[in-house]
């Protein structure tokens, strides 16, 4: 077997730890963004698709997921979790979504649907918000950040009507 130069080890190297990084990342993306929501199957074509089933909603996720419903408690406490950053004062937030109606909305009828071991938490939080009800949106933010074992990012106030908007220009204007 020749011998490999310095430059070509080197250069295996670096394409074999990328391809590791590569599966890596793609591993843990599938599994935290599936959360066992939505099975594939191979198709005839050779192609996959959606293995889709009887509890599957025609209701379109307003989140842009591809989720089957009822979507599962880790879904369920993201989306509220993300959904509660564009009105909570914390030194780090790491995921948003917009608060809407139709968002908490969509999020009470998933709670219709599926067997969720905090609903009645997930079910106090969207009540009130569907009401207009954001006095306390700094603890529902911590209750749910606390489920998910949040270590930093904790919820230390709420923010001015002008620091939100502020804030959702700002998530805005980083949508790529």
């Amino acid at each position: 077997m020749p011998k490999m130069s310095k430059s070509k080890k080197t250069a295996l190297f670096i394409l074999i730890i990328l391809l590791l990084g590569t599966v890596s990342a793609g591993s843990i993306y599938f599994y935290f963004s599936e959360q066992g929501n939505q099975e594939m199957t191979n198709a005839e074509d050779g192609g996959y698709r959606e293995k889709t089933t009887e509890q599957e909603t025609s209701t379109k996720n307003p989140f842009g997921e591809p989720f089957l419903s009822p979507i599962n408690e880790k879904v369920m406490q993201q989306y509220i979790h993300a959904m509660s950053h564009q009105k909570v004062e914390a030194k780090q937030k790491w995921s948003f979504y917009e608060m809407t109606d139709e968002r908490i909305l969509y999020l009470l009828g998933e709670l219709d649907k599926g067997d969720y071991e905090h609903e009645q938490v997930y079910r106090d939080i969207l009540v009130k918000w569907q009401e207009g009800n954001f006095s306390e949106v700094d603890h529902d933010h911590n209750e749910v950040w606390t489920l998910r074992g949040g270590t930093v990012g904790a919820a230390k106030g709420i923010l001015s009507s002008e620091e939100e908007q502020a804030y959702l220009r700002k998530q805005r204007s980083e949508k790529r």
